[in-house]
């Protein structure tokens, strides 16, 4: 992707970010503010860099680690309690001033970027945008978007900006203070397996 990067600097901007929700598995509990190198929107396709996501707010977090796509068209609306079970969250805050390109609201439009690298389900156009910043722009640490499906923010940070990072004790997501309310919020009843309900 070519990417012309006077119009992309124009779109850059310094901030810290305080306590942004990560959901992630519990198996990586210990590392709150590490990341491997799996395929994601940003991440690189070359497996150059990695990446790591936080979400300005818990809903949003939980719509782009959990949820996604799975109940678009479903009458009814379930989660199992076996795959929560092997998740929990943490908040993630940095110690300095991130460099970060923002491409919310309209400016992947305004900036001539393909509007599929922060909008499309296909994460192609945005691993392709995400690794010409990364190797085109050194100094920039990270991508702020929108989530597609809530429209909140969210941000992936390169992992050159790991250092800056850090992440609260990880909870198990089950026992998240904000989980009960969100899950009445979009009518997700939670079993404890396929044709049982939790009590």
């Amino acid at each position: 992707m070519n990417i012309v990067t006077s119009k992309l600097r124009a779109r850059v901007l310094e901030a810290r970010i305080a306590d942004w929700p990560r959901i992630l598995p519990s198996r990586h509990r210990s590392t709150p503010v590490g990341a491997g190198f799996g395929s994601s929107r940003l991440s690189s396709p070359s497996g150059s860099f990695r990446v790591l996501y936080a979400a300005d707010n818990f809903a949003t977090a939980f719509a782009e680690a959990v949820v996604r796509d799975r109940f678009e068209g479903k009458k009814m609306r379930f989660l199992y309690r076996p795959h929560l079970e092997q998740l929990c969250v943490t908040s993630i805050s940095s110690n300095r001033d991130l460099t970060l390109l923002d491409l919310r609201g309209a400016a992947a439009y305004e900036a001539g970027v393909d509007t599929d690298a922060s909008r499309a389900r296909a994460h192609t156009s945005g691993q392709t945008l995400s690794e010409a910043v990364h190797a085109d722009m050194t100094d920039i640490d990270g991508i702020l978007f929108d989530s597609r499906l809530t429209a909140g923010g969210c941000v992936a940070i390169y992992d050159r900006a790991f250092s800056a990072l850090s992440g609260s004790l990880p909870v198990a997501l089950l026992q998240a203070t904000l989980l009960p309310a969100e899950l009445t919020r979009l009518g997700i009843t939670v079993r404890r397996k396929r044709g049982y309900a939790a009590p």
